[in-house]
């Protein structure tokens, strides 16, 4: 590829045969360190961002990339949506209608269609207790915008 360059081999081809002898090889070795230097943590950077650039907004990518920095050996992060259920509303005094409830189960408030959370991010308690900032940062990094989600630990 073009932005790997052996530096050594570089010096060495670019200095005439005959002054190729190691003392002054060494000095211009020791005069290009700090350029090779700079182009290692170049190429290190490159490879994170195109890393980075690898996953995207998607379910299952946006699960990839949190089981892959934070959870890497057993897996337990997993991405749920909502469940979308209806609410069932309880009637005002000057409605004067009946109050019949039948039976009615507790759901958790994001469970319901009508909030705001898009999706659900199950995380091992002690995981989300010692990464919580990074396990959020991740996620805001690569979710779209415009939506939102709630952290669970389980």
């Amino acid at each position: 590829m073009w932005y790997k360059i052996d530096w050594d081999r570089l010096v060495l081809l670019l200095l005439p045969t005959f002054l190729r002898k190691p003392a002054l090889f060494g000095f211009i070795k020791a005069l290009v360190s700090p350029i090779a230097s700079l182009h290692y943590n170049w190429e290190q950077m490159r490879t994170a961002n195109l890393l980075k650039l690898s996953y995207n907004g998607q379910r299952c990518y946006l699960r990839g990339v949190l089981n892959d920095r934070h959870d890497p050996e057993l897996r337990r992060i997993v991405i749920n949506g909502t469940l979308g259920i209806e609410q069932n509303y309880i009637f005002t005094p000057a409605e004067n209608l009946e109050v019949f409830l039948g039976t009615m189960y507790l759901e958790p408030d994001f469970n319901y269609s009508t909030t705001t959370v898009d999706f659900l991010v199950s995380v091992p308690g002690q995981l989300l207790i010692d990464k919580i900032n990074e396990i959020t940062a991740t996620i805001e990094f690569y979710k779209l915008a415009g939506k939102s989600y709630k952290l669970l630990a389980i």
